[in-house]
C-alpha cells in the first residue's frame, strides 16, 4: 500500500510540473538565448516570478516547491535558492524545455 501512495504521488507531482510548464509557454515571453536579438542561438521562453504567481495560483497553492522540483529536473531555471512572493516578484523563471 506504501509503495502505491509512493508510485500515486510521483505521477501527481508529475504532472504539476508539467502543467505548470505549459502555464510559463502560454503566459511567458520569447528570449533570445544569444542577448544580441539575432536569435541564432534560438529563444527561451521566460516569465517574471509575480506573474506567474498570480496565474498559477488559482491552480495550485504550492507554486514555489513545484518550481524547486522542475529546476531539479532541468526543465527551467532561475537565480537564487528560493523565490519569495512580494520580494522575487521581477525574478526572471526561464523555460528550458
Amino acid at each position: 500500500m506504501t509503495e502505491q501512495r509512493g508510485k500515486d504521488a510521483h505521477t501527481h507531482i508529475s504532472r504539476e510540473v508539467e502543467e505548470l510548464c505549459e502555464v510559463i509557454r502560454n503566459i511567458g515571453e520569447p528570449r533570445d538565448k544569444d542577448g544580441d536579438g539575432s536569435g541564432s542561438k534560438g529563444r527561451d521562453i521566460t516569465v517574471e516570478f509575480g506573474k506567474l504567481f498570480e496565474h498559477y495560483v488559482t491552480i495550485s497553492n504550492k507554486l514555489v516547491g513545484i518550481l524547486l522540483r522542475a529546476r531539479k529536473q532541468r526543465l527551467v531555471d532561475f537565480e537564487g535558492e528560493m523565490l519569495w512572493q512580494g520580494k522575487d516578484d521581477h525574478a526572471v523563471i526561464t523555460l528550458l524545455q
